[in-house]
């Protein structure tokens, strides 16, 4: 039978931190954001360094470089409380780094490029997406042509995050037989930020920019070993961590509207006891559980190392639920919560904005259906239930 581990005392601990940094100092900021529909960046990077302070930063990197090297389980406790706040205010408690980087990295790629980001003296940013190819990374069009000791990118990418300012960005391109990762510096000839385009999740602290490559050279040892094997893990990591702040999401939502409906009064009763509210909040909770059981679960599996292939899977299915519960639970909360909930200033309306792109990107909800439906006919049904 499929394993739903409870969390330890540590991983208890993590998450009980998390919950109250994110009540006592993001909820008041996310209110600000609303009154004033800015991001102040000197706040933001306040608000960082105190959460580094308190021990969010990097904790899931090995131990040997100085961090926690928490299992995937505590991570996704403390990513779970990160989505309950709204404006991607959440990302400075789950302050993951580039695992993926140093697993790959050569340890020269380590010394040059991976150390400054872990002195905090810069970030990297993926650059996957492109005009052309999202979720179908297979598609990816930008290409990586060697000449001599370098490689000369050519290509567009989409949707980077974080890429405002980050110093080092995370090229995927395609050479003539295979797709390749390069390590490119934000001020690289041939490198341009051409447009940092809104969102409808706007006001948010991470942009999201649009990059162009044009006879961008990098040296061949800035060249990321096992280029589709990083892609590949990077993808899967997020896909749970969304997936566990979209049930986080879900939870606050839940609590808002529950708490709403017990108070507020139609036709002489609290509108909790008509079963057109009653009824709504009881499949969310419903269905709230079973997407975090099944994260938790996705997450152990991780951990404990099964078939890759078989825990892909299981991440995708994952990232699927929780992704569209949390948005059938933010459409039943606003409407619990009426107009009220339609303003800007409640965190309702922002939630039910901000929700809709976890069923979009690092692979949307149909990519998730497409690699389930490949695992359950490829290996059938029972490597899944286990």
């Amino acid at each position: 039978m499929p394993v739903v581990p409870g969390l330890d005392a540590e991983a208890a601990e993590w998450q009980e931190r998390a919950r109250r940094f994110v009540e006592e100092e993001l909820y008041p900021v996310e209110q600000q954001i609303a009154e004033s529909g800015a991001v102040d960046t000197e706040e933001i990077r306040a608000l960082r360094r105190r959460a580094r302070e308190t021990g969010f930063s990097h904790y899931n990197l090995p131990r040997e470089l100085g961090c926690a090297d928490l299992p995937l389980l505590s991570q996704v406790a403390i990513e779970e409380q990160a989505g309950r706040a709204t404006n991607g205010l959440g990302f400075i408690v789950a302050d993951r780094g580039p695992r993926e980087l140093v697993e790959l990295a050569t340890d020269d790629q380590l010394e040059r490029w991976l150390r400054p980001v872990l002195r905090r003296e810069t970030v990297e940013a993926w650059a996957v997406t492109e005009p052309g190819a999202g979720s179908d990374v297979g598609g990816i069009a930008a290409t990586a042509t060697r000449d001599g000791d370098d490689w000369v990118l050519d290509g567009e990418k989409w949707f980077v995050t974080g890429g405002d300012h980050a110093g080092l960005f995370v090229v995927l391109a395609r050479t003539e037989d295979e797709q390749a990762l390069f390590l490119v510096a934000r001020d690289a000839p041939g490198l341009e930020i051409v447009r940092r385009p809104h969102f409808m999740h706007d006001p948010y602290i991470d942009g999201h920019v649009e990059l162009l490559l044009r006879s961008c050279r990098v040296p061949d040892r800035d060249r990321l070993p096992r280029g589709d094997d990083g892609a590949r893990r990077w993808f899967t990591i997020e896909r749970l961590m969304i997936a566990a702040r979209c049930c986080g999401a879900a939870a606050r939502l839940l609590e808002l509207a529950s708490e709403w409906a017990a108070g507020r009064e139609a036709f002489g009763r609290p509108i909790s006891e008509h079963q057109g509210v009653s009824f709504p909040l009881a499949d969310s909770l419903t269905e709230l559980l079973a997407a975090r059981l099944l994260t938790y679960h996705a997450a152990h599996e991780l951990d404990a190392n099964p078939s890759p292939s078989v825990a892909h899977g299981k991440v995708a299915m994952a990232k699927l639920y929780a992704s569209e519960t949390a948005n059938r639970i933010a459409d039943r909360a606003l409407q619990v919560f009426g107009g009220r909930g339609y303003m800007t200033e409640h965190p309702v309306e922002r939630h039910f904005r901000e929700l809709r792109v976890d069923r979009i990107w690092e692979g949307t909800s149909e990519i998730q259906r497409v690699i389930i439906a490949r695992g359950l006919f490829k290996r059938g049904a029972e490597p899944y239930l286990e």
